[in-house]
């Protein structure tokens, strides 16, 4: 495990529409109005601090950990619905001297009782499904994920690492035997094509891979990558949703990390 470096000053992503670190909401019902105050870099510590990060505050916002990942949550939109619940947006971005200095953002879309419950369900989720694919990137001893590793002639290596896979079906034995049951490689493997050019390039890239299909069928799919839409994952993603066998509504999320060798990633 690396230790933050301390000449190390990460770069914000140009394109995180993230509105801040802090925030104020004013409330107001038949009896009285009042404020709260929330912390996100304090809530996403919390959540850290729960799943056995210890996380300490930087500067600016930014949370580092012991393996020398910066961290810096922003808010971007919350709602109270008619129940009371309240639904939030958020992003969290990260840097690594030796990763990548420039920021990596994704999104969070939680929801809970509160404003601070719905922001702490969404960085915990965040913390057991996108960090540690970032962790297992640091070193060649993978934690937390399965890898792919690609190798040219002329000596040019890459390696994509699967982060945890969250899947639901409303009727998961509904096929009993498929001839290639869902695994962690699947969604990836399924849209290559469409992302060649980060697997022919030498930098690092995050993707976010989300694909559905509805109970009536409607076909849905999201991809990012480094927190920016990717139109050709997106199709990629929605083409391999039409091979699903019918479980009627079925979801599958994942992570993934395309990088050069970790030999290759400098210390922090």
């Amino acid at each position: 495990m690396t230790s933050p470096s301390p000449d190390f000053s990460p770069v914000r992503a140009a394109g995180n529409p993230g509105q801040g670190t802090a925030f104020e909401v004013a409330f107001r019902n038949d009896e009285r109005g009042w404020t709260e105050s929330l912390d996100l870099p304090a809530l996403l510590r919390d959540a850290l601090a729960a799943r056995g990060h210890a996380a300490e505050a930087a500067h600016d916002g930014w949370l580092v950990l012991p393996d020398g990942l910066w961290l810096l949550p922003q808010i971007l939109s919350f709602s109270v619905a008619e129940d009371g619940s309240v639904r939030t947006s958020s992003t969290i971005e990260v840097a690594h001297a030796g990763l990548s200095p420039q920021g990596i953002f994704e999104y969070q879309h939680s929801y809970g009782e509160t404003t601070q419950e719905a922001l702490a369900r969404g960085f915990d989720l965040w913390a057991q499904v996108d960090l540690v694919v970032f962790q297992d990137a640091l070193g060649s001893d993978l934690a937390h994920c399965t890898s792919m590793a690609m190798n040219w002639e002329e000596g040019r290596q890459r390696r994509v690492l699967f982060g945890p896979v969250a899947h639901r079906a409303a009727q998961p034995d509904a096929v009993p035997e498929e001839e290639h049951p869902f695994c962690p490689c699947c969604l990836f493997t399924n849209s290559w094509e469409a992302f060649k050019p980060q697997i022919e390039s030498d930098g690092l890239y995050a993707v976010r891979l989300y694909a559905a299909r509805d109970a009536d069928g409607e076909v849905q799919a999201d991809c990012r990558v480094n927190g920016e839409d990717w139109a050709a994952g997106a199709d990629a993603l929605r083409a391999y949703v039409r091979q699903w066998p019918d479980r009627g509504f079925e979801f599958r999320k994942q992570y993934v990390v395309i990088q050069s060798p970790p030999q290759a990633v400098p210390d922090a």
